[in-house]
């Protein structure tokens, strides 16, 4: 690069360059409180092999040139020069030369933030002045650290590492740069030509920047690590490198060493930890001089580790740390920065793992967990497991998880149930949501399902983690949530017990098969390193808190809300100490988190436990107040605005948490999932298959459809041949009908089928249209459930008396069977009673019929109006209790019966929408 800076495309070009079209960008908007208007954006980059998602930024644009540089780092591609594969050798060259670059009389103005460095070294007084720090060009110039990296993947994570390289390669310029290895700086032999420093000369303003001093002090055997607010003065004629180094107790910037970025405050700026360098061996001429220890400072340097500052950073600090938001940005020659707060410490803290990347999601800090069950997408909350657990590799600098699909023959659950026969008296077994049954041995004609394997590599491409799943889905997608869901779930078990002893590297249990390869990963994160401390628990009296958290878990509970269900609530919680504990006998009480209205499904561990506890037992409506013990001080932290007045409430011994919760609302399990846990195919398709069954066996050439909702039946009519020439269908909704004329046409238009016409009504089925009389087949398949019983009862007579179709196909759900499908969603409590409302399949039933309910009400309709009736039904079996899981009446008139005529023209209070006819394509209104 002799001469000047290489011209380079932004990451975003060169994606562009690489994946035209195929790259696709979607941005997300980031409040940053429900109180204000102002948001972030996060940009989703979809490539075809992987997506990445990247931090939130203040403008669109940086968001879209982030995620598009996180793709090029996981493509191995640089920035600098795309198109080139360089060796080592080219990498160390490539160094020199940049090195030599960054300090040309050129450099010193160009708008880089190593530009604004060297400017700001000018001011310093004797040797130091015009002297660079070699952890500033280590940290912030991209050219060098990429070529580090080629020379070695770990550099990412030992910084002492980078500058190693960076002094090895500024010796090779021994007539032009000056290295001071034991000072750690760089600087050029002859000074900068007076004109140009003078025309370069500013008088920015001086600033009071909220940083926080991370103290690592020996307590004994124990460290002990307390992170403080400090105040640093920037001073506009001092280099601030300078003025942290003073800070930390260092003679100067020379000394201080740079983290990689360790999150970002609310305003989008970087944090980075500054700590001391560690004392250095400079008599070893290898190329990892600086970093190499003494053996006999083994003992200092684990005596020093800084587990709070190494665990935000991800890097491995000794001694005593800076964190703080201050940078030369890119184009700006103004020195930023941003206030760092002891929440964003703490929120830091907690997002390191999956359960807190799960937890600011959510907004619910106190609140919230990561589920332990995955089930389906509609009753999720936050987001999708995959997505997570990408997030937490790149957070800790780990390769994109590979996810492998297997497929094999699963038995379909019919074939299973015939080897129960003593159905009632067993206890259905636990199941993720499409789970499937596996039979040891292939068997001919048997349905498949999906199971998913993934790997976790690190940047150097060694395995840290694999896990296999035992269990068969029955959608591809689900296998891979499922999956994720499980390493999160194991990396969220090590973030809690990090001062446990080493994990086994192999493991195997009900769910998984998997391999831990703990100290490679170890090895990524941290090049030395020894576990994390775990944070301490904060000790409780047996104040009124712990008192009601230990009666709360005591008593015998009775759970009146079913697992799988979507409950509504709003929420206070607050650090709270007793009237006669506190100083002055006035109750102290901090508000930690609160919201008006969050949803989460019951059962799948996705809120705190005696939170959920207490809910399940609510009534929609009630108001509760209880009281807990208190989380881990970093977690309250983390979710506390006013960390001064939080902390001193730490100091009270009786702190512990009230919560206050308002039931809002309760929706019970899907009816969907339910059938979908246990039955395969799932109920919906085997009334279809069963009504088409019966429609092809009577020759029949109209049929209407009551409540035929989206269309599903009529759709599923279009794919096989039979006598049908006329098919209408009639429903309530607009909605509804508008997404069946939505639908048909495409099949339509292939001409599969004989028809002649079709037709969407839009009406009440309680109301009767000429038009439909005398038809050959009705049918009405779960419908009358979602009326009131009395309107059940008029519809029946309403078809069987005035339409008078030939056949009438009519199924609805049989509430003795409910008990059995409760059972089939996990972790459901082992309770037979049916009294509550909340055990019908869906929140929309206004009622669900015994056997013997649905047989005297088919029973009397057919018996007054001249039917005969026939009882059957789809899933589980007639003779065996409690019967089919949907039960189906299936009327005939009798052939001797007599219809009257209905006079053409009169009582059509059903309404047109769609309308299709051979060969005149489709009609709307």
């Amino acid at each position: 690069m002799a001469g000047g800076e290489k011209q380079t495309l932004t990451p975003k070009e060169i994606i562009h360059q690489k994946f035209g079209v195929k790259a696709s960008y979607r941005i997300e908007e980031v409040h940053v409180s429900s109180k204000s208007a102002r948001c972030l954006y996060r940009c989703h980059l979809q490539l075809p092999e992987f997506s990445v998602v990247s931090n939130v930024f203040m403008k669109k644009n940086d968001s879209e040139q982030s995620a598009a540089e996180l793709a090029l780092e996981k493509l191995g591609i640089q920035p600098w020069d795309v198109d080139d594969d360089i060796t080592v050798e080219e990498a160390w060259d490539d160094i020199v030369e940049r090195i030599k670059y960054i300090f040309s009389d050129e450099f010193l103005s160009a708008d880089h933030p190593l530009g604004a460095h060297l400017r700001a070294t000018l001011q310093r007084d004797g040797e130091r002045c015009e002297a660079v720090p070699v952890s500033v060009i280590a940290a912030f110039d991209a050219k060098i650290n990429s070529r580090c990296k080629v020379i070695n993947p770990s550099v990412d994570s030992d910084p002492i590492l980078a500058m190693s390289y960076v002094v090895k390669a500024a010796a090779k310029l021994s007539d032009y740069i000056v290295v001071s290895p034991h000072v750690a700086s760089l600087r050029r032999k002859n000074p900068y030509p007076p004109e140009i420093v003078g025309a370069l000369a500013t008088h920015g303003e001086s600033r009071k920047v909220e940083a926080l001093y991370i103290q690592c002090t020996s307590g004994g055997e124990e460290l002990v690590q307390v992170v403080d607010p400090i105040t640093l003065d920037i001073s506009s004629s001092r280099y601030y490198m300078d003025i942290i180094a003073e800070k930390l107790g260092l003679k100067d910037g020379s000394q201080v060493m740079i983290s990689r970025a360790s999150g970002k405050t609310s305003s989008g700026y970087e944090c980075r930890v500054y700590s001391a360098i560690p004392k250095l061996n400079p008599s070893d001429k290898s190329s990892k001089a600086y970093g190499k220890r003494p053996i006999d400072e083994t003992s200092h340097f684990k005596k020093s580790w800084n587990a709070k500052a190494s665990l935000v950073c991800g890097q491995e600090i000794h001694g005593d740390a800076i964190m703080a938001s201050v940078y030369y940005p890119w184009r700006s020659r103004d020195l930023e920065h941003d206030d760092v707060t002891l929440k964003l410490f703490y929120r830091i803290c907690c997002i390191m793992s999956p359960n807190g990347i799960y937890k600011i999601f959510r907004k619910a800090f106190i609140g919230a967990h990561l589920p332990s069950l995955f089930t389906t997408k509609s009753n999720w909350r936050g987001p999708f497991p995959r997505e997570i657990l990408c997030m937490f590799c790149q957070q800790q600098q780990l390769s994109e998880p590979i996810f492998t699909i297997s497929t094999a023959s699963v038995k379909s659950l019919s074939d299973i149930l015939r080897s129960h026969q003593k159905l009632k008296d067993t206890e259905s077994e636990d199941t993720d949501h499409g789970y499937l049954s596996r039979e040891k041995e292939d068997t001919p004609g048997l349905e498949h399902g999906y199971r998913c394997e993934v790997k976790i590599l690190s940047k150097s491409q060694d395995l840290v983690f694999e896990c296999s799943l035992r269990k068969f889905y029955e959608k591809e997608n689900y296998a891979i949530q499922n999956a994720s869901l499980n390493a999160l779930s194991w990396f969220s078990g090590f973030f809690d017990n990090l001062d446990a002893e080493p994990l086994q590297p192999g493991y195997e249990d009900e769910v998984l098969e998997g391999l831990f390869e703990q100290k490679i990963w170890m090895k990524e994160i941290l090049p030395s390193s020894r576990m994390y401390e775990r944070p301490t628990a904060i000790r409780n009296r047996d104040s009124y808190n712990s008192r009601s958290a230990k009666k709360l878990r005591g008593r015998k509970h009775v759970r009146s809300i079913a697992n799988g269900s979507l409950v509504s609530l709003c929420y206070s919680v607050s650090l709270k100490v007793d009237a006669d504990i506190s100083r002055n006998g006035e109750p102290l009480e901090e508000l930690l988190e609160s919201h008006e209205e969050i949803e989460f499904e019951v059962g799948n561990g996705s809120m705190n436990q005696q939170l959920e506890l207490v809910v399940t037992q609510m009534s929609v409506g009630q108001y509760v107040c209880f009281g807990t013990d208190s989380p881990t001080q970093d977690l309250i932290l983390a979710a506390a605005t006013d960390t001064a007045r939080t902390l001193s409430l730490f100091s009270e011994l009786a702190a512990g948490l009230e919560y206050r919760v308002h039931l809002l609302g309760v929706k019970g399990p899907t009816e969907k999932r339910m059938e979908a846990a246990f039955f395969k195919p799932p109920l919906s398709e085997q009334r279809v298959e069963y009504a088409l069954k019966h429609i092809k066996e009577s020759s029949a050439s109209t049929l209407v459809d009551f409540g035929c909702g989206s269309g599903s039946l009529l759709h599923s009519l279009l794919d096989y041949p039979t006598s049908l020439q006329t098919i209408i269908g009639v429903d309530i909704s607009q909605k509804r009908l508008a997404l069946a004329a939505k639908m048909l046409p495409s099949k339509l238009e292939k001409g599969a089928c004989n028809l002649k016409s079709v037709i969407l009504y839009e009406g009440s089925i309680l109301e009767f249209d000429s038009r439909l009389h005398d038809i050959d087949i009705g049918t009405c398949l779960e419908v009358i459930e979602h009326m009131e019983e009395d309107q059940a009862f008029q519809f029946g007579e309403t078809v069987l008396s005035l339409f008078r179709p030939k056949h009438v196909i009519v199924s609805t759900p049989n509430y003795e069977y409910n008990r059995i499908l409760h059972k089939s969603l996990p972790n459901q409590p082992k309770d037979n009673s049916m009294s509550h409302r909340s055990k019908f399949r869906n929140h929309d039933h206004k009622f669900e019929w015994t056997r013997a309910q649905f047989n005297q009400w088919a029973s009397k309709l057919a018996k007054r109006h001249n039917y005969s009736v026939e009882f059957s039904g789809v899933g589980g079996f007639s003779k065996v209790d409690p019967g089919f899981a949907t039960q189906i009446a299936v009327f005939r008139r009798q052939s001797f019966s007599a219809v009257e005529k209905v006079a053409e023209g009169s009582m059509q209070p059903y309404k047109v929408v769609w309308e299709w006819k051979k060969g005149n394509g489709d009609k709307k209104e």
